[in-house]
C-alpha cells in the first residue's frame, strides 16, 4: 500500500512532524586532549542530567581512536533546547579549546529564537517531511 502526503497539507501544518528537536554535533579532538575531552564532558553531562528534564536524549559517542566524537541531542521542544544552551553555552569555549566542532546538523522545525541561537554555530537544517515515529 503506498500512501502518499498531500504536499499542501503537510506544508501547512508547517513541515512539524512533531515538536522534538534533534542534533548530531561532530567533533574533532584535539590532539593529545582526549582525557581532558571525556573529562569535560562528563561535567557537562551532570549539569545537563540535573537540570532539564526535557532534554530527553543526551549521548557521546566516540570512535576507537579517539578523535572524533558525536553528541546526539533530543530536546521535547525549542523551549527545552533554549534551556539547555542556557545551562552549559558558556562552557563552549572550554570544550572548543579541546575539540574543534566540524559539522553540526539539526533535525526538526526550531522556533525562531532557538534558530537565531544557533546560527552562530553554522548549523544545518533539515526538517521533516516523511516518517514514521512510535
Amino acid at each position: 500500500m503506498l500512501i502518499r502526503l498531500s504536499e499542501s497539507n503537510f506544508w501547512t501544518r508547517g513541515g512539524d512532524m512533531s515538536s522534538s528537536i534533534e542534533t548530531d554535533f561532530q567533533f574533532s579532538i584535539k590532539g593529545g586532549r582526549l582525557e581532558d575531552f571525556k573529562a569535560f564532558v562528563t561535567t557537562m553531562i551532570e549539569v545537563t542530567k540535573l537540570r532539564e528534564p526535557d532534554t530527553l536524549v543526551y549521548e557521546w559517542y566516540i570512535n576507537e581512536d579517539g578523535t572524533e566524537c558525536h553528541l546526539l541531542e533530543k530536546f521535547k521542544e525549542s523551549e527545552a533546547f533554549l534551556t539547555h544552551l542556557g545551562n552549559v553555552g558558556h562552557m563552549f569555549d572550554t570544550l572548543f579549546s579541546l575539540a574543534d566542532m566540524t559539522r553540526a546538523k539539526i533535525y526538526g522545525s526550531p522556533s525562531d529564537e532557538l534558530k537565531k541561537s544557533l546560527d552562530p554555530l553554522g548549523v544545518e537544517y533539515f526538517y521533516a517531511f516523511n516518517g514514521v515515529t512510535r
